[in-house]
């Protein structure tokens, strides 16, 4: 998620064994678990490799995001309760604070808890389980990084209608939210 793998980079099992202090058995089971969230591909005799995307791959994933997040954000509007209202807003402090440092590290990880809690919040696992691995991969996509301040304002935007609970501007808001990665895209 932090971006050190790049995509099509070879994940190499001895060197993630070492690394990790675990045998090769837990990597060849995360690699499979990668694999059906679509982050990892392996290849007979070849290996496994971070997952590169195609333009229109990713176009597809933003689709699916942009309708999925707008249900989860609505969901979370009527649910959330003061507690996690709490969380989000700490949230959003680290994801100012790495506006404020330019700390990229900083803002994809409060970029991924933000969108994660708000699916947490929904209190639809499905939801959850279905979205979990496209956040991560449209994080990664070079967008994020050219509009943080657009962003930093959306999210707050997002968090101030899942406080007033407001299931329709918070599915608006999300939705404008979840379409800007697209333009991004060479298609």
């Amino acid at each position: 998620m932090n971006g050190e793998l790049q995509p099509g980079q070879k994940l190499v099992q001895d060197d993630l064994a070492e690394y990790l202090g675990v045998s090769r058995t837990p990597i060849l089971t995360a690699f499979s678990k990668l694999e059906q969230e679509n982050l990892v591909v392996t290849y007979p005799r070849r290996g496994a490799y971070v997952k590169k995307y195609t333009n229109k791959e990713l176009l597809d994933i933003c689709k699916i995001r942009i309708c999925l997040e707008s249900l989860s954000v609505r969901e979370a509007a009527l649910k959330a309760v003061p507690e996690d209202i709490v969380i989000l807003e700490e949230i959003m402090r680290d994801f100012d604070e790495g506006v404020k440092k330019n700390d990229n590290s900083l803002l994809r990880q409060a970029d991924y808890n933000f969108h994660t809690e708000i699916l947490r919040c929904s209190g639809n696992q499905f939801l959850y389980d279905m979205l979990f691995s496209y956040i991560i991969i449209v994080i990664n996509m070079s967008g994020l990084m050219r509009y943080v301040e657009l962003s930093q304002i959306e999210h707050h935007e997002i968090l101030e209608a899942i406080k007033q609970r407001d299931p329709e501007q918070a599915e608006l808001l999300m939705i404008k939210h979840t379409k800007r990665p697209i333009q991004f895209l060479d298609l």
